[in-house]
């Protein structure tokens, strides 16, 4: 093929992106091991849990968060996250559960419809304790797009059927609720301990 000599200009725009935030909680140390106290005592007094996304492990009923004794923990989550937003809202909590990933449990690929915006929050965490994988709504009716697109593009712009993030203790991974995702195996010997939730808008300015 012949070299064709060019003085044309090409840009790329990222016209639809879908924004996820992540939130590094302050002085988290400082409530690390009440929380993960609180939490298997939660569990022993309600060991049964509820089987949804989870494969193995332990998922708390979905109001967990009323309980009295746990209101200095969920201010401690709604300050970071209201302190984070970029919307001009007001937020409500409709749901917040805990989930306890024991070795070899993971959660299946799932969505939370009826929500806004989505969280996890990593309370106990190791290396190779189970990554959180968002898969993208494009990888369908974009495959071969996906497929084709040089990687220094894919990385300028995040353009991949899938986008993983590693457990950190104290973040906070904010996402919308639409997006698809799963937790890989927990590959430790140690437990994997998050709380998850979902919010609603309730104002718009």
């Amino acid at each position: 093929m012949n070299t064709v000599e060019t003085n044309f200009k090409i840009r790329n725009y990222d016209v639809f992106p879908s924004i996820i935030t992540e939130i590094e909680c302050e002085n988290y140390q400082d409530v690390k091991n009440n929380l993960i106290d609180w939490i298997y005592n939660y569990r022993n007094l309600n060991s049964k849990g509820i089987n949804v996304s989870n494969r193995g492990g332990w998922h708390s009923e979905y109001d967990f968060f009323n309980c009295s004794t746990f209101e200095v923990f969920l201010k401690y989550i709604c300050h970071h996250v209201e302190n984070s937003l970029i919307y001009s809202c007001d937020l409500k909590i409709d749901s917040m559960w805990i989930n306890i990933n024991e070795k070899g449990d993971y959660n299946k690929c799932h969505a939370h419809p009826g929500a806004t915006l989505s969280g996890v929050f990593w309370i106990k965490t190791s290396d190779k304790c189970g990554d959180l994988v968002l898969l993208s709504n494009n990888s369908y009716c974009e495959h071969q797009l996906l497929e084709s697109i040089s990687k220094e593009l894919s990385k300028e712009y995040n353009y991949y059927s899938s986008f993983t993030f590693k457990p950190k203790e104290g973040t906070i991974i904010l996402f919308p609720s639409h997006i698809f995702h799963d937790v890989e195996v927990n590959e430790s010997d140690n437990d994997r301990i998050s709380i998850a939730f979902n919010l609603s808008f309730v104002q718009y300015n």
